[in-house]
């Protein structure tokens, strides 16, 4: 007896140790994003269509979004989105984007969260680019003078920005190797970033040689990273978005960049077979643009009284086949759910052409609702002129008229 039940712990154990591994492995990263998640195109909405990644976004760029959200609306944003206190924000998360974010929109407690989140509660941190972050265009605080600067791989320098030519410099550090960085890319000729110094301990990814000013000649750290604590941190002293980083976020891999920088950050295993997987979050991608394309085609029918239940059918099918498509990428069997992506854009085709015929029919009717209103209108308009001008039974006849002067 004792041996059956040793033998039946052993088994649960194992089954218990397996199921854990298998969660660990899938798990989501997830990440704050702070500063100018949207609107347009910006790396949030590669993270949206990512099974690997969860995406909180904080709005607290102001001169980005000074023109669509007034100040007291992103403080009010940071207020609402923002954890609770320190323990939410490290249990929550698991890595931090600072792009583009103004010091001015988070409070000192937030800032000292930031810091003690790297240092001691494990998370990974990023900040991004562009005149708000970094020592800013000089018209606001200089982040390297909070808590958040003391876990930055780099010194900041108030109001200092140019640019150059970038260079790789680590080629074969692991982050580097998971995406197509290469020295020739295009928009690495001339590329902005604030002017930042290297810090001790810190490891230098690429370089952008300043070509004017007074930091003409001066290598800049553009990507650089380091271990402060107990997290990771990173820097990018450029823009991933429109801006600065106009031609970067076109670039192909730019969602790569972006999805296994945040892998990076949380220290989970970086994707060995890039073409694999790039290929595959670009048809994971498409599948959730054109999921959204056909509920608001759903919404759009059903407002003029059509039946949007057979669109709902496909778009179900569909859904579960993108799902296990899912499913299959989670678990890191890609070869699978590339295979999985064939059937789920064929099932998404049909649904696509259940919605035109839909569409086509509600848009029947409303054809023929406006010819008759349109031929109603045309036949009343004539009877009148035809009866006014043509019969002129209206008009009294008159037998003389004259002209009298005087």
């Amino acid at each position: 007896m004792r041996t059956v039940h040793l033998g039946m712990v052993v088994c649960i154990l194992a089954a218990v140790m397996t199921q854990t591994c298998c969660a660990q492995k899938s798990a989501k990263v997830r990440v704050l994003y702070t500063g100018e998640p949207y609107p347009g195109v910006t790396p949030y909405v590669f993270m949206k269509a990512e099974p690997l990644i969860q995406a909180t976004p904080v709005v607290a760029s102001r001169d980005y979004m000074e023109f669509i959200i007034p100040v007291e609306e992103i403080k009010r944003a940071v207020r609402l989105y923002m954890p609770r206190n320190y323990d939410s924000l490290v249990q929550g998360y698991d890595a931090i984007i600072i792009s583009d974010s103004n010091v001015g929109s988070f409070t000192d407690r937030h800032l000292q969260w930031f810091r003690d989140s790297v240092k001691d509660g494990g998370l990974g941190l990023v900040m991004v680019g562009g005149h708000e972050t970094f020592g800013t265009l000089g018209s606001y605080t200089d982040w390297g003078t909070t808590p958040v600067g003391e876990v930055l791989p780099v010194d900041t320098i108030l109001g200092a920005i140019s640019s150059g030519r970038v260079t790789i410099t680590e080629p074969d550090h692991e982050f580097i190797k998971s995406v197509p960085l290469k020295d020739d890319l295009p928009f690495f000729r001339l590329y902005s970033c604030n002017i930042v110094k290297p810090r001790e301990g810190a490891q230098v990814l690429a370089k952008d040689t300043l070509q004017s000013g007074t930091y003409a000649g001066w290598k800049n750290p553009f990507f650089s990273t380091w271990d402060p604590g107990e997290g990771r941190a990173f820097a990018f002293t450029g823009d991933w978005q429109y801006g600065w980083g106009v031609e970067f976020i076109r670039w192909e891999y730019a969602p790569d960049f972006a999805i296994n920088l945040m892998l990076y950050l949380a220290r989970r295993p970086l994707p060995q077979d890039l073409n694999m997987v790039h290929t595959l979050r670009a048809r994971m991608m498409t599948l959730s643009y054109r999921t959204l394309i056909l509920s608001s085609l759903m919404d759009f029918v059903e407002r003029f009284g059509a039946n949007p239940s057979k669109i709902s059918s496909a778009v179900g099918k569909a859904g579960e086949a993108a799902q296990r498509v899912s499913d299959l990428y989670m678990e890191e069997r890609f070869d699978e759910a590339l295979d999985a992506t064939d059937e789920a854009l064929r099932l998404m085709d049909e649904a696509d052409g259940v919605a035109d015929r839909v569409k086509a029919d509600a848009l029947f009717w409303i054809y023929i609702s406006e010819w008759f209103i349109v031929t109603g209108a045309f036949l009343v308009c004539g009877v009148i002129t035809w009866t006014l001008m043509i019969r002129r039974r209206l008009y009294k006849e008159v037998g003389m008229t004259q002209f009298r002067t005087g």
